[in-house]
């Protein structure tokens, strides 16, 4: 990689239950060797039996986006994606947060540092590849909803559920700190249905996540 001398990084590291997983020994060689081959300033922050499907349940990575929102940081490094993410969407979520907040996003195993001309080009494939997931999510709630139709002869009311994979895209977003009303305005651009068939709203996302945290709790 091309990275610029003399950045700020935090590496990320998280270790979860899953004996599949890459041991923390492995992923803190790669961003050492990493940060001696460019000459970061690395910090690791490590994260212990974390559950990678919602920032709640990840308190290292909130902390460590935090400072990097602080600007005490210039860059977010990982060994590989699924450090930081198992959504291809959700990590496009994150490019977009670090573009915004001015911060660099690395991903060792993708070839990606948006502090470079080369990372940054591959992080737009990323983005690519993360609206064409999203719009399939899209197309599949459609023919779902139209096949229910076909089968009961009864539209999608209020009463009707969303499709998991709708309330996974919505949840993932938001861990990956997408505001309400950003997750409300790509799921209308991406035509992804509501349960009643109307807009989406930032009221309406906020009642989803509520409802749905509520009966994880409850399980």
């Amino acid at each position: 990689m091309e990275t610029a001398p003399s950045l700020k990084v935090i590496g990320y590291i998280r270790v979860s239950t899953n004996k599949q997983d890459i041991g923390p020994e492995v992923q803190a060689a790669a961003l050492e060797a990493e940060a001696n081959r460019h000459g970061w300033e690395l910090t690791v922050y490590r994260e212990d039996a974390a559950s990678a499907k919602s920032l709640k349940n990840r308190p290292v990575l909130a902390a460590a986006l935090a400072d990097l929102k602080a600007g005490k940081a210039d860059a977010l490094a990982v060994s590989k994606l699924d450090r930081l993410s198992r959504s291809v969407a959700d990590f496009a979520t994150m490019l977009e947060t670090a573009h915004r907040q001015r911060w660099a996003l690395i991903c060792l195993d993708l070839n990606i540092d948006t502090s470079t001309i080369t990372g940054a080009a591959m992080a737009q494939v990323t983005v690519t590849f993360a609206e064409m997931e999203r719009k399939k999510i899209a197309e599949r709630t459609r023919d779902g909803m139209a096949k229910i139709k076909a089968t009961t002869g009864k539209n999608m009311g209020r009463t009707s559920t969303l499709p998991a994979a709708t309330i996974t895209l919505i949840r993932e977003s938001r861990a990956a700190g997408k505001t309400l009303t950003a997750i409300a305005d790509t799921l209308n651009a991406d035509a992804v249905p509501t349960a009643s068939g109307g807009k989406w709203y930032a009221s309406t996302i906020s009642h989803i996540i509520n409802r749905t945290n509520t009966k994880e709790s409850s399980s």
